[in-house]
């Protein structure tokens, strides 16, 4: 039975690439800074010490490190014995966001240009602006910024329950945000809002990778809070990925958990599976394990290290879903079959301790688990693709464009 389990730490970078420089990002280093601030004692809020993740440790993930930066990060400990294939790997693409990261680990990187809303206030074009609010027959918008999703539901989230106006909002990501209250402006009305944005942007030729909907809750600034329901209204992808080649070729299953099949418009997923938490998604994975069919790959994003962590700055937070993770892992581990193949990766950083609040251009790690191969040190690649190889030879799909294969 030949099966694939790719899960995303979304965001947990393993230091600066070589062309971080590019990015403003040298110096930045997701894991070892969050191992270095609880090794010092700054992040023990409901947690306490040295990150502990030692079966993370035991796949090789401390040795990654080390092949990187010469040393260990601090209060972790080289491990007795190694069980799994481990290496990192640099981005070719030209961006460092959600979409690029994800569609180069399976096979087509992003080599042009996305646009993005540069402006830090008045971010969009105002004919686009007028297109939507005429459209959709709104009172206004709200917002029209750089921000974060907690920062405009503290300005505007009142004004937005009293108005009706949706908050617009975007990043240095090519994004373009929409938070709405899920009772007072209705979730079904976000979402259809949402998707006629992103035919409005198609429409100007504009190439924005995503509309998100951000859809909240609560009554006033002490207690808004974005639930589980996100949505993305993404580009398709521009290439045929591994995803649709194993479903066309093979007759084969993919099955998407967390934002996956957002990030590639549904296209090469069979099914897609709603998990809202880290607990919720570990837990679901497993499940997937324990069910899947031959000819199947699951393939999970792990949304909270980057979304509720990396970018809210939040080491304590982002330490201790590691540990979660890690003390899940084991129960991972335990369900594959002989012939499965585990892949544990990342789609860039988002150092929580680095300046702003935006992604950092960093290597991510690649840790590959199978119960019949001997551990090994499969060394630096020098794309994500490598891992879409892998998974092309794995299931003896025709070659991918792009990407070594690890086997």
């Amino acid at each position: 039975m030949k099966r694939v389990f790719l899960l995303v730490l979304d965001s947990f970078g393993v230091g600066y690439s070589f062309d971080a420089d590019k990015f403003n990002d040298v110096g930045a280093n997701t894991f070892g800074h969050i191992a270095e601030h609880c090794y010092f004692g700054r992040a023990n809020y409901n947690r306490l010490g040295n990150l502990n993740i030692p079966n993370l440790i035991s796949l090789g993930l401390g040795n990654i490190y080390y092949k990187i930066k010469g040393h260990f990060p601090l209060g972790i400990m080289s491990p007795k014995k190694i069980i799994g294939s481990y290496g990192y790997a640099s981005e070719i693409s030209t961006a460092k966001d959600t979409s690029s990261g994800h569609w180069e680990m399976t096979g087509i990187p992003v080599l042009f240009q996305w646009d993005y809303f540069p402006c830090q206030k008045n971010s969009f074009p105002q004919k686009i602006l007028d297109q939507i609010i005429l459209q959709f027959r709104l009172p206004g918008i709200l917002g029209n910024c750089h921000a974060s999703g907690i920062e405009v539901l503290k300005n505007f989230g009142k004004q937005h329950i009293q108005t009706k106006q949706p908050i617009f909002y975007t990043s240095a990501d090519s994004v373009l945000q929409v938070a709405c209250h899920e009772k007072y402006f209705g979730l079904n009305n976000l979402y259809k809002l949402c998707y006629g944005i992103r035919s409005i942007l198609d429409q100007y030729n504009l190439n924005i990778t995503r509309v998100i909907a951000r859809p909240f809750l609560g009554d006033n600034q002490s207690d808004f809070i974005r639930t589980g329901n996100r949505k993305d209204f993404s580009k398709p992808p521009h290439a045929i990925t591994v995803l649709q080649k194993l479903i066309e070729e093979k007759n084969g299953y993919v099955i998407a958990l967390g934002k996956i099949s957002d990030i590639f418009a549904n296209i090469g997923i069979t099914k897609s599976i709603h998990a809202v938490g880290l607990r919720d998604l570990i837990d679901k994975t497993i499940h997937q394990i324990k069910i899947s069919l031959d000819y199947t790959m699951v393939f999970v994003n792990f949304v909270d290290f980057d979304s509720i962590w990396g970018h809210r700055r939040d080491v304590s937070g982002y330490a201790h879903g590691l540990e979660l993770f890690d003390r899940q892992l084991p129960k991972i581990l335990h369900a594959l079959h002989d012939e499965d193949i585990l892949i544990i990766t990342a789609d860039h950083g988002c150092d929580p301790t680095f300046p702003g609040t935006d992604h950092t251009r960093e290597y991510v790690p690649i840790l590959l688990y199978n119960k019949l191969l001997r551990s090994s040190d499969i060394g630096y690649r020098k794309t994500f693709s490598d891992i879409a190889q892998t998974i092309a030879q794995y299931f003896l799909l025709s070659s991918m464009k792009y990407g070594v294969s690890i086997l």
